[in-house]
């Protein structure tokens, strides 16, 4: 059993809280879909989906050992 504070816990919550940010903001608020379409090809994205961006991008950094992100800057 993974406890709350598991790395794999930290990340599937990160992932899925990006995701439900995504869906909202694509679905709930006007002009949703056009906005979805210009992440997609120009990383154009509203305020709440670049925060959870940010959120996952910092879980993996803390998840993540520092050596095998290291392959990944080239």
């Amino acid at each position: 059993m993974l406890s709350d504070s598991s790395p794999a816990e930290s990340l599937r919550k990160a992932i899925e809280n990006l995701i439900n940010v995504k869906l909202h903001d694509a679905l709930a608020k006007p002009g949703g879909l056009d906005r979805l379409i210009a992440h997609r090809s120009m990383g154009v994205a509203s305020f709440a989906v670049r925060q959870a961006e940010r959120e996952l991008e910092q879980t993996l950094a803390e998840v993540l050992p520092s050596e095998s992100m290291a392959g990944h800057d080239a």
